[in-house]
């Protein structure tokens, strides 16, 4: 019996931590996620009028007990996939994300690659022309240190 109980217990748990992130949404917090249309500033930040209604608007849904990805759903019913602050990871949206990363992973691993080359370059070129006078000071030089 107890142990019915301390798993009812979890399952309790359980439910109130999925249901409070849900009921702790703010306006702030889906504000920062979209985009003013008519500004194109996060809406957080904007105050336009346009910006003040979609406030108004968060607010009201969140009254009603709607989560942060509905009132985001809705207003990219309203005003298109262009409200969203960032692309989403899918469809052709993934390019914007998958690019920079393939390109970033490129351009690294073409550093050995170019540093060697450079490095050859350097080595198999020919040796500077010294006048005779560099080259007998080298010669002393050279003659000092194995002394």
């Amino acid at each position: 019996m107890r142990g019915r109980a301390m798993a009812m217990v979890a399952v309790l748990v359980a439910v109130l931590a999925f249901a409070v992130p849900a009921l702790s949404v703010t306006v702030a917090e889906v504000a920062r996620e979209v985009r003013c249309p008519t500004c194109n500033t996060p809406l957080d930040v904007s105050s336009s009028s346009a910006a003040e209604r979609m406030k108004v608007f968060i607010a009201d849904r969140i009254a009603a007990g709607e989560d942060k990805e509905q009132i985001i759903d809705a207003l990219v019913d309203e005003f298109g996939r262009g409200v969203l602050a960032t692309p989403p990871k899918e469809g052709f949206d993934l390019i914007v994300w998958v690019v920079p990363t393939v390109l970033v992973l490129l351009g690294l691993m073409a550093i050995p690659v170019v540093t060697r080359s450079w490095a050859r370059r350097r080595a198999d070129g020919p040796l500077p022309d010294i006048s005779a006078e560099d080259a007998a000071r080298l010669e002393e030089e050279l003659g000092r240190s194995d002394g």
